[in-house]
Protein backbone atom coordinates (compact mmCIF):
# COMPACT_ATOMS: atom_id res chain seq x y z
CA UNK A 1 0.00 0.00 0.00
CA UNK A 2 1.33 3.61 -0.63
CA UNK A 3 1.66 6.29 1.72
CA UNK A 4 -1.11 7.51 -0.17
CA UNK A 5 -3.54 5.04 0.15
CA UNK A 6 -2.57 4.55 3.64
CA UNK A 7 -3.43 8.30 4.42
CA UNK A 8 -6.67 8.09 2.84
CA UNK A 9 -7.32 4.47 4.59
CA UNK A 10 -10.14 5.37 6.29
CA UNK A 11 -12.48 6.60 3.41
CA UNK A 12 -12.90 2.72 2.21
CA UNK A 13 -15.60 0.88 3.74
CA UNK A 14 -14.43 -2.17 4.80
CA UNK A 15 -16.57 -4.57 2.83
CA UNK A 16 -15.65 -7.75 2.09
CA UNK A 17 -17.58 -8.21 -1.25
CA UNK A 18 -15.67 -5.28 -3.17
CA UNK A 19 -12.13 -4.07 -3.40
CA UNK A 20 -12.39 -0.34 -3.95
CA UNK A 21 -15.66 0.89 -2.11
CA UNK A 22 -14.94 4.80 -0.58
CA UNK A 23 -16.73 7.76 1.13
CA UNK A 24 -16.17 10.95 -0.72
CA UNK A 25 -16.34 12.50 2.32
CA UNK A 26 -13.37 14.07 4.22
CA UNK A 27 -11.76 15.95 1.24
CA UNK A 28 -10.72 19.96 1.62
CA UNK A 29 -13.24 22.22 -0.58
CA UNK A 30 -12.07 25.75 -1.15
CA UNK A 31 -13.00 28.15 1.83
CA UNK A 32 -11.72 25.67 4.53
CA UNK A 33 -14.69 23.25 4.84
CA UNK A 34 -14.64 19.40 4.06
CA UNK A 35 -17.05 17.49 1.94
CA UNK A 36 -19.00 15.32 4.18
CA UNK A 37 -19.27 11.72 5.26
CA UNK A 38 -22.14 9.85 4.12
CA UNK A 39 -23.31 11.10 0.97
CA UNK A 40 -21.95 9.42 -1.69
CA UNK A 41 -20.08 6.02 -2.06
CA UNK A 42 -17.70 5.05 -5.05
CA UNK A 43 -17.43 1.40 -5.83
CA UNK A 44 -16.13 -1.60 -7.92
CA UNK A 45 -19.05 -3.57 -8.83
CA UNK A 46 -21.02 -5.08 -5.65
CA UNK A 47 -21.66 -8.57 -7.31
CA UNK A 48 -19.84 -10.39 -4.18
CA UNK A 49 -21.44 -8.65 -1.52
CA UNK A 50 -22.05 -10.90 1.82
CA UNK A 51 -24.68 -10.52 3.82
CA UNK A 52 -22.95 -8.67 6.17
CA UNK A 53 -21.61 -6.38 3.58
CA UNK A 54 -25.48 -5.72 3.01
CA UNK A 55 -26.30 -5.20 6.61
CA UNK A 56 -23.55 -2.67 6.68
CA UNK A 57 -24.87 -0.76 4.05
CA UNK A 58 -28.75 -0.65 4.99
CA UNK A 59 -28.04 0.61 8.21
CA UNK A 60 -25.92 3.77 6.64
CA UNK A 61 -28.39 3.59 5.10
CA UNK A 62 -27.95 3.18 1.66
CA UNK A 63 -31.13 4.47 -0.53
CA UNK A 64 -29.78 5.17 -3.97
CA UNK A 65 -27.31 3.35 -6.86
CA UNK A 66 -26.53 4.57 -10.24
CA UNK A 67 -24.95 1.51 -12.06
CA UNK A 68 -22.46 3.26 -14.75
CA UNK A 69 -22.19 -0.28 -16.56
CA UNK A 70 -22.78 -1.62 -20.09
CA UNK A 71 -26.02 -3.98 -19.88
CA UNK A 72 -23.60 -6.79 -20.98
CA UNK A 73 -21.13 -5.89 -18.06
CA UNK A 74 -24.54 -6.11 -16.03
CA UNK A 75 -25.83 -9.25 -16.79
CA UNK A 76 -22.20 -10.81 -16.43
CA UNK A 77 -21.92 -9.86 -12.95
CA UNK A 78 -25.34 -9.47 -11.74
CA UNK A 79 -25.37 -6.44 -8.62
CA UNK A 80 -25.94 -7.85 -5.20
CA UNK A 81 -27.75 -4.26 -4.86
CA UNK A 82 -30.52 -5.07 -6.93
CA UNK A 83 -34.16 -5.97 -5.69
CA UNK A 84 -33.30 -4.90 -2.60
CA UNK A 85 -35.97 -3.18 -0.48
CA UNK A 86 -35.59 0.19 0.35
CA UNK A 87 -32.73 0.76 -2.72
CA UNK A 88 -33.70 2.48 -5.80
CA UNK A 89 -31.31 1.27 -8.97
CA UNK A 90 -30.87 3.26 -12.03
CA UNK A 91 -28.80 1.74 -14.85
CA UNK A 92 -26.76 4.78 -17.08
CA UNK A 93 -24.17 3.45 -19.50
CA UNK A 94 -21.73 5.64 -19.47
CA UNK A 95 -19.43 4.54 -22.29
CA UNK A 96 -22.92 3.99 -24.26
CA UNK A 97 -22.71 7.38 -26.55
CA UNK A 98 -19.33 6.88 -27.34
CA UNK A 99 -20.13 3.67 -29.06
CA UNK A 100 -22.85 5.16 -31.54
CA UNK A 101 -20.32 8.46 -32.05
CA UNK A 102 -18.45 8.49 -35.29
CA UNK A 103 -15.27 9.53 -33.78
CA UNK A 104 -14.83 6.52 -31.26
CA UNK A 105 -11.06 6.18 -29.93
CA UNK A 106 -9.31 4.11 -32.54
CA UNK A 107 -6.90 3.25 -29.80
CA UNK A 108 -9.03 0.62 -28.18
CA UNK A 109 -6.38 0.22 -25.19
CA UNK A 110 -6.16 4.70 -24.58
CA UNK A 111 -8.40 4.95 -21.57
CA UNK A 112 -7.88 8.05 -21.26
CA UNK A 113 -9.16 9.16 -25.06
CA UNK A 114 -12.28 6.98 -23.84
CA UNK A 115 -12.33 9.65 -20.70
CA UNK A 116 -12.37 12.57 -23.20
CA UNK A 117 -14.98 10.93 -25.23
CA UNK A 118 -17.24 10.05 -22.51
CA UNK A 119 -17.00 13.94 -22.12
CA UNK A 120 -17.66 14.39 -25.33
CA UNK A 121 -20.77 12.23 -25.64
CA UNK A 122 -22.30 11.97 -22.70
CA UNK A 123 -22.60 15.17 -20.92
CA UNK A 124 -26.61 14.38 -20.49
CA UNK A 125 -25.85 10.87 -19.21
CA UNK A 126 -23.68 12.51 -16.25
CA UNK A 127 -26.24 15.29 -15.80
CA UNK A 128 -29.29 12.91 -15.10
CA UNK A 129 -26.15 10.81 -12.48
CA UNK A 130 -25.61 14.69 -11.47
CA UNK A 131 -28.75 14.95 -10.57
CA UNK A 132 -30.06 11.47 -9.35
CA UNK A 133 -27.16 11.20 -6.71
CA UNK A 134 -28.34 14.86 -5.30
CA UNK A 135 -31.79 14.01 -5.21
CA UNK A 136 -30.72 11.01 -3.10
CA UNK A 137 -32.39 10.17 0.26
CA UNK A 138 -29.51 8.56 2.58
CA UNK A 139 -26.30 7.21 0.99
CA UNK A 140 -25.83 6.85 -2.92
CA UNK A 141 -23.74 4.71 -4.09
CA UNK A 142 -22.37 4.62 -7.56
CA UNK A 143 -20.21 2.73 -9.67
CA UNK A 144 -18.95 0.91 -12.85
CA UNK A 145 -17.09 -2.14 -13.08
CA UNK A 146 -13.43 -1.53 -11.11
CA UNK A 147 -14.43 2.13 -9.61
CA UNK A 148 -12.16 3.26 -11.96
CA UNK A 149 -12.74 4.92 -15.25
CA UNK A 150 -16.74 5.94 -15.20
CA UNK A 151 -17.10 6.04 -11.42
CA UNK A 152 -14.01 8.66 -11.28
CA UNK A 153 -15.50 10.97 -14.64
CA UNK A 154 -18.60 10.87 -12.08
CA UNK A 155 -16.42 11.48 -8.74
CA UNK A 156 -14.61 14.51 -10.73
CA UNK A 157 -17.72 15.93 -11.83
CA UNK A 158 -19.44 15.82 -8.11
CA UNK A 159 -16.45 16.93 -6.35
CA UNK A 160 -14.96 19.92 -9.24
CA UNK A 161 -18.54 21.22 -8.43
CA UNK A 162 -18.28 22.14 -5.13
CA UNK A 163 -15.21 23.51 -5.40
CA UNK A 164 -12.73 20.57 -4.48
CA UNK A 165 -9.50 21.31 -6.22
CA UNK A 166 -7.78 19.41 -9.29
CA UNK A 167 -4.75 18.22 -6.98
CA UNK A 168 -6.76 16.34 -4.24
CA UNK A 169 -9.04 15.16 -6.96
CA UNK A 170 -6.49 13.54 -8.96
CA UNK A 171 -5.59 12.55 -5.76
CA UNK A 172 -8.59 10.49 -5.26
CA UNK A 173 -8.65 8.87 -8.70
CA UNK A 174 -5.36 7.49 -7.69
CA UNK A 175 -6.19 6.12 -4.33
CA UNK A 176 -7.85 2.95 -6.90
CA UNK A 177 -4.79 1.74 -8.74
CA UNK A 178 -3.22 -0.07 -5.66
CA UNK A 179 -6.76 -1.27 -4.35
CA UNK A 180 -7.78 -2.95 -7.65
CA UNK A 181 -4.57 -5.20 -7.38
CA UNK A 182 -6.53 -8.78 -7.51
CA UNK A 183 -8.58 -7.48 -10.12
CA UNK A 184 -5.91 -6.22 -12.47
CA UNK A 185 -3.94 -9.79 -12.04
CA UNK A 186 -7.50 -11.61 -12.78
CA UNK A 187 -8.66 -9.40 -16.03
CA UNK A 188 -4.92 -9.52 -17.56
CA UNK A 189 -4.95 -13.47 -17.12
CA UNK A 190 -8.37 -13.25 -18.99
CA UNK A 191 -7.29 -11.28 -21.32
CA UNK A 192 -4.08 -13.33 -22.69
CA UNK A 193 -6.56 -15.74 -22.55
CA UNK A 194 -8.21 -14.44 -24.97
CA UNK A 195 -5.03 -13.70 -27.13
CA UNK A 196 -5.58 -9.97 -26.15
CA UNK A 197 -1.42 -8.73 -25.64
CA UNK A 198 -1.24 -8.31 -21.91
CA UNK A 199 0.87 -5.09 -22.00
CA UNK A 200 -1.69 -3.19 -24.57
CA UNK A 201 -4.47 -5.03 -21.81
CA UNK A 202 -2.73 -3.24 -18.46
CA UNK A 203 -2.87 0.31 -20.78
CA UNK A 204 -6.47 0.18 -19.45
CA UNK A 205 -6.19 -1.04 -15.98
CA UNK A 206 -3.94 1.89 -14.16
CA UNK A 207 -5.60 4.82 -12.04
CA UNK A 208 -2.50 6.85 -12.09
CA UNK A 209 -2.15 10.72 -12.22
CA UNK A 210 -0.85 10.95 -16.06
CA UNK A 211 -4.15 9.30 -16.78
CA UNK A 212 -6.66 11.43 -15.28
CA UNK A 213 -5.14 14.91 -16.37
CA UNK A 214 -5.43 15.15 -20.09
CA UNK A 215 -9.18 14.63 -19.28
CA UNK A 216 -9.26 17.33 -16.39
CA UNK A 217 -7.37 19.62 -19.00
CA UNK A 218 -10.08 19.11 -21.73
CA UNK A 219 -12.84 19.84 -19.33
CA UNK A 220 -10.98 23.16 -18.54
CA UNK A 221 -10.05 24.24 -22.13
CA UNK A 222 -13.34 22.67 -24.09
CA UNK A 223 -15.90 23.21 -21.44
CA UNK A 224 -14.63 25.85 -18.49
CA UNK A 225 -14.77 23.29 -15.79
CA UNK A 226 -17.51 21.32 -14.33
CA UNK A 227 -20.24 23.43 -13.46
CA UNK A 228 -19.90 24.69 -16.84
CA UNK A 229 -20.14 21.43 -18.21
CA UNK A 230 -22.91 20.20 -16.30
CA UNK A 231 -25.27 23.52 -16.78
CA UNK A 232 -25.40 23.32 -20.65
CA UNK A 233 -26.10 19.70 -20.26
CA UNK A 234 -29.41 20.64 -18.21
CA UNK A 235 -28.09 20.83 -14.19
CA UNK A 236 -30.07 23.62 -12.68
CA UNK A 237 -28.64 26.38 -10.02
CA UNK A 238 -31.24 24.55 -8.22
CA UNK A 239 -29.43 21.54 -8.45
CA UNK A 240 -25.86 23.02 -7.82
CA UNK A 241 -26.79 24.41 -4.71
CA UNK A 242 -28.73 21.33 -3.45
CA UNK A 243 -25.60 19.25 -4.48
CA UNK A 244 -23.27 22.18 -2.53
CA UNK A 245 -25.79 21.36 0.63
CA UNK A 246 -25.61 17.66 0.28
CA UNK A 247 -21.74 17.37 -0.12
CA UNK A 248 -20.43 20.17 1.75
CA UNK A 249 -23.24 21.43 4.29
Amino acid sequence: MTLTSQAHDHRFLPLAGTLNTRDLGGLPVAGGKQTLKGKFLRSDAPFELTESDLSALADLPLTTVVDLRQEMEIQRDVSRLTGRPGIAVHNIAVWGPIEEADDEPTDKFDITAFYIAALNHAPKAFAQITRILTDAEGTALFHCTAGKDRTGLVALLLLESVGVDRQTIIDDFALTHDRIEPLRVRLLADAEQRGIPRAEFARLLGATPDLLTPALDHLDKRFGGAVQYLSAAGVSDDTFAALERKLVG
